[in-house]
């Protein structure tokens, strides 16, 4: 393991599948302020399918915020720090199911984790990112002044309320009149209640983390740090009603600028659907989309 990242057991997810012909092997890189227990029905169904599921919270989420504070990646270099933890699970995994094909899912924030990732040169078979988007380089300049300011007057540790209501809390504009505050999150009200009433979920997350994701959105985003990995098989999956996409416009820019890098690129815009495609009421039909991308290439 990288000797930088090394990752305690007891925060490993180990899904294994009971089958007797295993298909492959699957990472989810879950979103912000969230973690991989919201991802049971999608393992279930990968675990059904002949597909091992092994990953991790990243650091300041689910289990991890045992060792870490809530919400917050490093004191220093978090960006580095919770990519090479995806770096590192997978690579593990690989040198214990060496026969396996690696896949790749990434949501939201796990999806440029996943895309950062990909840059330090990761030996997997197909990448699925979801709820993701490209976000312009200018409004990454213009969060990444305001987040300067916070973090010089409050610290990389406070809590992150202004930046949270300022872009998070735009997104449920867009579905009023409300039934809940999270009402982007999915068409699935179940769905919606449940991440509501996680105390794992929907927290406003540090000054510190939002400053590595900006950060973070810099490199991710210059196709010049792309030189290692440019035959990786891309799916990128997003509901129209996504705010976090823009309603397909930020998704159909990340659509052309990774096609510009890499060689096979599929975008899959899934009408009225919101945030998380793979627990939204249609979920069958948005988890069939993925078997069907990974089973023919």
């Amino acid at each position: 393991m990288n000797l930088n990242t090394s990752i305690d057991k007891k925060y490993i997810y180990r899904y294994l599948s009971s089958n007797k012909q295993i298909n492959g092997m699957f990472h989810i890189s879950h979103g912000m302020a969230e973690h991989i227990g919201r991802y049971n029905w999608l393992i279930n169904k990968l675990n059904e399918d002949g597909y091992h599921v092994i990953a991790i919270d990243h650091r300041g989420h689910g289990k991890r915020i045992e060792d870490n504070l809530k919400g917050y990646f490093a004191d220093k270099d978090g960006w580095d720090h919770v990519v090479n933890d995806l770096v590192d699970i997978i690579e593990e995994s690989s040198r214990e199911f060496p026969d396996l094909k690696q896949y790749l899912i990434g949501h939201s924030m796990g999806s440029w984790i996943a895309l950062g990732a990909i840059q330090k040169g990761i030996n997997i078979d197909c990448c699925v990112l979801s709820g993701s988007s490209k976000v312009p380089k200018n409004l990454i300049k213009f969060q990444r002044i305001i987040i300067s300011f916070l973090i010089t007057f409050f610290g990389k540790k406070s809590t992150g309320y202004f930046l949270d209501r300022m872009i998070l809390g735009e997104y449920n504009k867009s579905f009023s009149p409300n039934r809940t505050p999270k009402d982007w999150i999915s068409s699935d009200n179940q769905n919606v209640d449940e991440y509501i009433a996680d105390p794992l979920c929907g927290f406003p997350v540090t000054n510190g983390l939002w400053n590595d994701l900006s950060s973070g959105f810099l490199r991710v985003f210059d196709g010049r740090n792309y030189e290692m990995s440019k035959n990786i098989p891309l799916l990128i999956i997003s509901g129209t009603h996504d705010p976090v996409g823009g309603n397909s416009k930020g998704v159909k820019k990340l659509h052309e600028f990774l096609s510009n890098i890499f060689e096979n690129v599929e975008l899959e815009l899934i009408n009225n659907a919101r945030h998380e495609v793979f627990s939204e009421i249609n979920k069958e039909n948005n988890y069939n989309m993925l078997l069907n991308f990974i089973e023919k290439i």
